[in-house]
């Protein structure tokens, strides 16, 4: 089925329109052949039409018979012999091929169903079916059929198109009409060359017709999408040297004048358009950093539409956000390994300002008054309640909180150890609110194992933990090194001792509660109180089952329990020697155990040697099993257990009255660290097995929903006990943020946390590594936390961000990357903010800098000194504000950063603007920078230093003003004074802020209408020509140097010009009414030279007229008009 509903056996786009037969009249009867040509248009020619019916639009359009005898197969025009054709089988584009002998219907577009050999859904079907020879072969036309009328309609259309006329090249003019002038070989290279097969090779032709099929089932065009992409190309716009002056001659005065105004115009706005071009491709070069041509690539590529590049990937991946989705669904998520050769992209002197707008903020919107909104998409709210108004309690606690971490930060900066955990448990410990006890319990557990002293500088021989000194330890990734060995122990033991002593102060608590019951007595001893506690267990009958009988020494005192309590509490030594003072009872009782007691207590470890190990092992097994029921006394086979590390595979004491801290005493008890390899299996129970089971837990009883009142914090103190930091914060922040924060804070101090980097980490609070180790995303949380006050305490928040830089020392690239962070949320705080003099610093009355809060801390954000603090901080804000039309604050920030240059250009563009503003207009004013002190803080320094003049309490910046001139004088007057200063500005940008300087007093006497005042001030800016005296040489030079003005004072020379004329005519109205009707030559002689002043800038306005802003012109001839200008 073809195009024009001619079977065929040819395969292709058009099917069959040309290589026609006539149909001649025969005896013979004829075959159908089919044709095997397949091209785009083959075969519209050679075709031989029968008799069908049509009542189509071209219906019988001119039929004919012809009487000939058929022709070979033979290639003739493109529209010729059209009409006639026998049936053949097509198989085409647009149709499906059908058996030759079926009669069918065709159904065109241009003609109903026909009856026919063979059928076909054609879009251009032709009036008759038709039929194709095989080369060297004739065709007859069937016994007892008629020969059909050779149409001429056809050949006359071909005709025409053959005359019609041509355009200058030679090619026909069909208008808007698609054209058929390739040969069929031209056409097919064409196509081929469309589809962007032509120069590949079959390799390459193979693929690529792989990616087309996949495209195409995706409804995707591909040679018509790369049409597309390459057709958004930037047209070049026009620029002012496309514009030339008129040529010829108009001897019509106006017209030339007009084309001469058109062409100043065109020619400005050219200029003006190109200015605007060179500016924005300025500001992209320096704040965006993004390869156009890369990511046009991206594109293709990702289109299938172009060669991929082996090595691009490799080299791409540099600079993609590992963890985040990829560009066009690709993952670009890489791992810990590869981060560090990310990272290193990034120095300190990143700047948030130049990358992409996606990238999200470390510091979060503010949001005070409420409760923080969870911003990470793994924390939960377990609450149910939402952010909800913070009470006085949370506010107070937050203030206290800042207030440690100042001093920390205080401290930091003199070097000496802070104790971190004993301040914030402090601040925990106050009452109010709804906080679990667990969590003073935690940090009480945090100050064991790192050893924690209160009072560092009074510490005499015991040692004080320094900042950051378990880094290497903790983040050491190797499970069997010694450091994690190491560390593992520390964790161990510090958890064991901080559960021991909760134990004892919980046994001083019920022996001072219950005094009569304790019978304390004597020498308030460890061992007296264990054996008070006992009697008060023993009288409230908590102490044994009552089915079974303790061994007793005298038969007054539980021994075995005795020793239990002081394993309990800790107290080995203790146990040791209350062993030995009763050594005959004991061996009389069990004959080994004080050898093993011996053991254990002498021990650093607390380990037994193997042969004791074997033999008490044999023994607990042996009563364990052998015992009667009830006859076992279960505290001596908690010494057994405790002492000898007995059946691990079953961590719990039977028959004694056990609280939740006792098993948990018990698990870290058992756990020791050793070598795996060299140890029994059997005796393998160390701190990864405790989180286990601590894990397990968790997932049982302290999901969403299962907590309990204070539940949460009973889990938050378990996973602090087992060293699992980085799930105990993510689970904490979901119920109590502040108090997650300051644990996180507390952690990092001493190099305790794994910290995710912000560029490479999800929106998560806790991810991991590519060895699965958890890590916290410390920055982001610490960013987020301070949204609450940062909009009322400034320096907390800064103290907060900076610690930030705790991470700097990270080995590798990571380390930077930290530093990075901290640098970025620091540069958000100040543009949010705004509180440049107090954050960056701030300059007093003589040039002199004052610090900033910021600057004050250089050494704890990873910057050694200054010119890396402006490179990284100042000049960015600088920038921001710049950008934003903050003037007063650019101008602080860039003078900060000694760029003193560009302090005076900004201080020309604000006066050249407020100097553009018109007479009648009011002046536009300044933001005002923020003042260094508030009301408050003025008066505490009032008082404080009772010399200090009103302006200085407030605020020292030169820069807060509101009028643009004030601060042009204050700057210029300060740089003057300065040669050092002076001389890093440029002299051009020097004499424009001189000049616009005397435009503003001249505007300002015109104002208050001091003309003669307004006319000296104009004659020293030079650029008028008020002593031309009518000379024509002089008014054009004074044209002339209007080109060279600078763009600051060019602007406004029109509001000059016009100023200067209302001066003129005003002195001369001054003149005229001081005469008093006399006539006064000295007057008359002034007011004559101002009449020549009037006209020499009446001509000057005219040489300059186009150069002019729109109206002013206009203006100054009506004004010129009043004061006898012409």
């Amino acid at each position: 089925m073809s195009i024009f509903n001619k079977p065929a056996a040819a395969s292709n786009i058009f099917g069959n329109l040309g290589n026609q037969s006539s149909a001649t009249s025969s005896s013979q009867q004829q075959q159908p052949q089919a044709t095997t040509t397949s091209n785009i248009f083959a075969n519209l020619q050679n075709q031989q039409q029968p008799q069908p019916a049509q009542t189509s639009i071209f219906s019988n359009l001119g039929s004919t018979t012809q009487a000939q005898q058929s022709q070979p197969t033979q290639q003739g025009g493109i529209f010729s012999n059209l009409a006639s054709s026998q049936p053949q089988q097509p198989s085409s584009l647009f149709g499906q091929p059908k058996p030759a002998t079926t009669q069918t219907t065709s159904a065109s577009l241009f003609a109903p169903p026909a009856t026919s050999a063979g059928s076909g859904a054609s879009i251009f079907s032709t009036q008759a079916p038709q039929q194709q020879d095989q080369p060297g072969q004739n065709e007859q036309p069937a016994l007892g059929q008629a020969r059909p009328f050779q149409p001429a309609y056809f050949e006359s259309l071909l005709e025409k198109g053959r005359k019609r006329p041509r355009d200058v090249d030679g090619v026909p003019s069909l208008g808007e009409l698609p054209e058929l002038q390739l040969g069929l070989t031209d056409i097919a290279r064409r196509v081929r060359e469309i589809g962007g097969v032509a120069n590949q090779s079959p390799a390459d032709r193979a693929a690529d017709s792989k990616a087309h099929y996949l495209l195409a089932a995706s409804g995707v065009n591909p040679g018509t999408t790369r049409r597309d992409l390459d057709a958004l190309r930037v047209q070049p716009g026009a620029t002012a040297s496309d514009f030339s002056l008129p040529t010829e001659w108009d001897p019509d005065t106006n017209r030339y004048m007009d084309q001469m105004q058109q062409h100043s115009t065109l020619k400005m706005i050219a200029e003006g358009i190109e200015r605007a071009h060179r500016n924005f491709d300025a500001y992209l070069d320096e704040n965006i950093d993004i390869n156009w041509e890369a990511q046009r690539k991206k594109v293709y590529e990702h289109f299938g539409l172009g060669a991929r590049s082996s090595d691009r990937s490799d080299a791409a991946s540099q600079f993609v956000t590992p963890g985040v989705k990829g560009s066009f669904g690709r993952s670009t998520r890489r791992g810990r390994t590869l981060r560090g050769d990310q990272s290193t992209q990034s120095t300190l002197g990143r700047s948030i300002f130049g990358q992409s707008s996606l990238q999200k903020s470390v510091i979060g919107a503010p949001n005070p008054g409420l409760n923080s909104p969870n911003l990470f998409t793994d924390v939960e709210d377990r609450s149910g309640q939402g952010p909800v108004s913070k009470d006085r309690f949370s506010r107070d606690k937050q203030g206290k909180f800042a207030d440690k971490v100042q001093a920390l930060n205080r401290t930091r900066l003199q070097e000496r150890p802070f104790p971190i955990f004993h301040e914030f448990k402090d601040v925990q410990m106050q009452p109010g609110g709804e906080s679990p006890s667990q969590l003073v319990d935690a940090y009480k557990v945090l100050i064991d194992i790192v050893q924690e002293q209160p009072d560092p500088d009074n510490a005499g021989q015991a040692p004080v933990p320094k900042e950051r000194q378990f880094l290497n330890d903790y983040l050491d990734e190797a499970p069997n090194s010694a450091k994690q060995v190491e560390m593992r122990k520390r964790i161990l033991d510090g958890s064991r001792r901080s559960l021991e002593k909760q134990f004892f102060e919980n046994i001083e608590a019920v022996v001072n509660r219950n005094a009569r019951e304790a019978n304390l007595g004597g020498v308030p001893t460890a061992l007296n109180k264990i054996r008070a506690y006992i009697r008060v267990r023993d009288v409230r009958k908590d102490l044994k089952p009552d089915e079974l009988e303790l061994q007793k020494i005298d038969d007054s005192e539980p021994m075995w329990a005795v020793v239990y309590f002081l394993l309990r509490c800790g107290l080995v030594q203790d146990a040791a020697g209350y062993v030995r003072e009763h050594a005959q009872t004991f061996r009389a009782v069990e004959r080994n155990f004080a050898a093993y007691m011996s053991g254990y207590a002498s021990d650093k470890e607390r380990r037994l040697p193997r042969n004791l190990q074997d033999r008490i092992g044999s023994e607990y097994q042996q009563k364990s099993r052998m015992a009667p029921e009830h006859s076992l006394d279960p505290y001596k086979m908690a010494c057994y257990k405790v002492v000898g590390r007995c059946e691990l595979s079953k961590r719990t004491i039977e028959n004694i009255n056990q609280s939740s801290n006792d098993w948990l005493w018990l698990q870290f008890c058992l756990a020791r660290e050793v070598n795996r390899v060299d140890e029994v299996a059997g005796d393998v129970f160390g701190l990864e097995e405790v989180r286990e089971s601590i894990s397990e837990i968790g997932q049982r009883h302290y999901q969403k929903g299962q907590e309990g009142l204070g539940g949460h914090g009973t889990y938050f103190h378990l996973l602090i006990l087992a060293g699992m930091f980085e799930q105990a914060i993510s689970f904490l922040y979901s119920y109590s943020y502040i108090s997650a924060v300051h644990f996180a804070i507390g952690l990092c101090y001493y190099g305790l946390l794994r910290v995710s980097d912000h560029a490479g980490s999800e929106n998560d609070l806790m991810t991991h590594n590519t060895k699965e180790l958890p890590q916290i995303s410390f920055g982001r949380m610490l960013g987020y936390y301070t949204r609450d006050f940062r909009a009322s305490n400034l320096d907390a928040a800064v103290d907060y961000l900076v610690l930030i830089c705790l991470n700097f020392d990270l080995p590798g690239a990571a380390g930077k990357a930290q530093a990075s962070l901290c640098h970025e949320a620091l540069r958000e705080l100040v543009l949010e903010s705004r509180e440049f003099a107090q954050l960056l610093g701030d300059i007093r009355g003589d040039g002199t800098r004052l610090k900033g809060t910021i600057e004050q801390r250089l050494r704890l954000i990873g910057l050694s000194d200054e010119e890396m603090f402006l490179k990284t901080v100042t000049v960015q804000a600088a920038s921001v504000a710049d950008d934003n039309g903050r003037t007063t604050d650019a101008v602080l920030l860039y003078h900060l950063a000694e760029d003193y240059d560009n302090v005076i250009a900004i201080v020309n563009r604000a006066l050249s603007d407020s100097l553009a503003i018109d007479l009648s207009e009011p002046e536009p004013k300044l933001q005002p920078l923020k003042p260094r002190f508030t009301a408050t803080d003025a008066i505490e320094n009032q008082q404080q230093n009772q010399n200090l003049p009103p302006h200085d309490q407030t605020s020292f910046s030169l820069t807060s003003v509101t009028d643009p001139a004030t601060l042009a004088r204050n700057m210029i007057q300060l740089y003057e004074s300065k040669p050092l200063y002076y001389q890093r500005v440029r002299p051009l940008h020097r004499h424009t802020c001189s000049t616009l300087l005397l435009l503003s007093q001249t505007k300002s006497h015109i104002q208050s209408r001091k003309w003669s005042a307004a006319l000296e001030s104009i004659a020293q800016t030079s650029l008028l020509p008020l002593s031309a005296h009518g000379s024509i040489p002089d008014i054009r030079a004074a044209a002339a140097n209007v080109n060279a003005l600078p763009q600051p004072v060019a602007r406004n020379l029109g509001n000059l010009v016009l100023w200067c004329i209302l001066a003129v005519g005003g002195q001369r109205e001054v003149l005229a009414k001081g005469a008093g009707g006399f006539v006064d030559e000295g007057r008359e002689g002034v007011r004559r030279e101002l009449k020549g002043v009037g006209r020499d800038l009446m001509t000057f306005a005219g040489l300059v007229r186009y150069r002019l802003e729109r109206g002013v012109w206009e203006t100054v001839v009506r004004a010129g008009g009043d004061v006898g200008g012409y």
